[in-house]
């Protein structure tokens, strides 16, 4: 556990900043819609338009916030010399991929709103958004994200079920433990806060906000950190 522990600190130490920043931003965002008409009159005609898409509106823009917007912004930091090589040769599968799983990532957290706005009611109550957060966080952001760690070493082993069995030589729970874990943590530090100011939007918008939020994630580890986008796994749930 104190290795877990120590995987988790050292990703908050190298991100905190820029989860802040954006947890801030998400904050600043809530509050210019409940005080400002203007602001509450563009959320609604971005609902409308998200509640027109539907689902195929949902995974379109997950896999671009996702799997293309990271894209774009390595060949932007390669044009002003920050990469060295280019960054889309010879990775054509891998891109392929992880668009296609932000698109699933999208159409499932879309879902997970829309039951969540069943199950526990569309208002924006304390006691509603701290229902919604503890179940997204508690209950569906574990094992999502388990499928996540799953699914990318599926990828990284050559798409290969084989390959990936071996992980699981000393159980479930040490697979568990040693793989998944570091990536909760971290994912809890940045997503509790932020989908607490999803919670306190009406449901139509809420989406909209995960989808700015992964964007500004996916841009973070790019551009920032010079890393992978969200693909290690540390997700939305």
């Amino acid at each position: 556990m104190a290795g877990v522990l120590a995987a988790g600190k050292a990703a908050l130490r190298r991100f905190y900043r820029p989860f802040i920043l954006i947890q801030l931003f998400a904050v600043a965002l809530v509050i210019a819609y409940h005080v400002d008409a203007r602001v509450r009159a563009v959320c609604a005609a971005l609902a409308a338009w998200k509640t027109a898409g539907g689902l195929p509106l949902a995974a379109a823009t997950a896999s671009f916030a996702g799997g293309v917007l990271p894209e774009l912004a390595k060949l932007v930091t390669r044009s002003r010399g920050v990469t060295g090589g280019h960054p889309l040769r010879g990775r054509g599968g891998e891109i392929a991929f992880n668009v296609a799983f932000f698109a699933l990532n999208g159409v499932v957290i879309d879902a997970l709103y829309r039951v969540e706005a069943v199950i526990f009611g569309a208002d924006a109550r304390a006691s509603t958004i701290a229902a919604k957060v503890a179940f997204d966080q508690l209950v569906f952001t574990p094992p999502w994200i388990c499928v996540i760690t799953l699914l990318y070493l599926w990828r990284a082993r050559g798409f290969s079920w084989a390959a990936v069995r071996p992980v699981f030589s000393e159980g479930f729970v040490s697979f568990y433990r040693a793989r998944v874990l570091p990536l909760l943590f971290p994912d809890w530090f940045f997503w509790i806060p932020v989908v607490s100011v999803v919670y306190a939007f009406p449901t139509a918008l809420q989406y909209l906000l995960f989808v700015l939020a992964l964007a500004a994630w996916s841009l973070i580890l790019v551009v920032i950190a010079g890393g992978e986008p969200a693909g290690s796994g540390s997700l939305e749930g």
